[in-house]
């Protein structure tokens, strides 16, 4: 049954009138006419006995308007209800996000926008090492990939590289690789599921197998670990830099250089829920904090 016949004849029925039921829904009397038409040849049946002056139902109209117009009154309700959630954000909204991701500065971004709309909940998770599988549980999942996105029917967009580079403690500068051959024997410190770094020359991309006997998901605990001499690491430039100016580790120099990360976000729809769209606003926003810190 068409709902929107239904609705156009139960304010026709309410109105007393075409003309007044056409006021009041801003319709043309002539279109509306030509709708209650259509939805009584829909039916197959006559609904409204129509006069100059009146509108007499049928037995199957009065029986239509009896068991309809509560239906219809709960489905505006509803339509008004879910378009608050476009007219004003709430509700709840869940995040995923990887560990490596600029934790000081995103724990800013997400309490100045929970400030900013206190009709929202906000849940945020973050995630250690490799992408979990996408779920729909969250709204919007951030994540961290060297090279292609992983393949999926999820609405995915860029939002920023990542530069890094290669580590060794100041003190171990004498043992340093002085080649991505040599790199390749070096003791890394990986995190879970790394086996290679990745490297540009030009166009081309190299992977170096890399290997260690210690492996920490935390990109900090990765920092100091190598500070205390006990390996290789790769590190964002933002996390390392810092301490290289303070004469605690130096970058290698490589021809060639790290390729770097790419943080994008993916979420199920193009159509996103106000609250979702405004913190992906937000983010966007004040990326520029996060290149600050690059």
């Amino acid at each position: 049954m068409d709902l929107n016949g239904v609705a156009v004849f139960i304010e026709t029925i309410k109105q007393g009138s075409i003309t007044r039921a056409a006021q009041v829904l801003g319709k043309p009397k002539s279109t509306l006419s030509r709708q209650l038409a259509e939805f009584e040849d829909q039916l197959g049946v006559k609904l409204i006995e129509r006069t100059t002056r009146q509108l007499n139902l049928t037995e199957a109209g009065r029986e239509l308007f009896t068991q309809a117009q509560s239906l219809v009154e709960e489905l505006s309700e509803i339509q008004t209800s879910i378009g608050a959630y476009q007219r004003q954000p709430k509700g709840n909204l869940t995040l995923l996000w990887p560990q490596e991701l600029f934790s000081s500065q995103m724990a800013d971004l997400i309490a100045e926008f929970v400030q900013s709309w206190p009709q929202i909940s906000l849940c945020g998770t973050q995630y250690f090492g490799s992408l979990p599988a996408f779920d729909a549980a969250y709204d919007l999942q951030f994540l961290l990939h060297l090279q292609r996105r992983p393949p999926s029917d999820w609405i995915a967009r860029s939002l920023m590289s990542i530069p890094n580079d290669i580590y060794i403690a100041s003190h171990c500068k004498a043992k340093a690789p002085k080649s991505l051959k040599a790199l390749s024997h070096c003791a890394c410190i990986l995190q879970t599921n790394e086996h290679e770094w990745l490297f540009r020359e030009g166009s081309k991309i190299h992977a170096i197998p890399v290997n260690g006997r210690l492996t920490l998901n935390s990109p900090d605990m990765r920092m100091q670990a190598a500070i205390r001499g006990l390996g290789v690491v790769r590190l964002p430039l933002y996390l390392a830099e810092p301490y290289v100016r303070r004469g605690a580790l130096i970058a290698l120099q490589f021809e060639e250089k790290p390729v770097a990360d790419q943080l994008s976000v993916i979420y199920k729809s193009r159509q996103l829920p106000l609250k979702t769209r405004l913190f992906l606003e937000h983010f966007q926003n004040h990326i520029g904090r996060l290149y600050s810190q690059v």
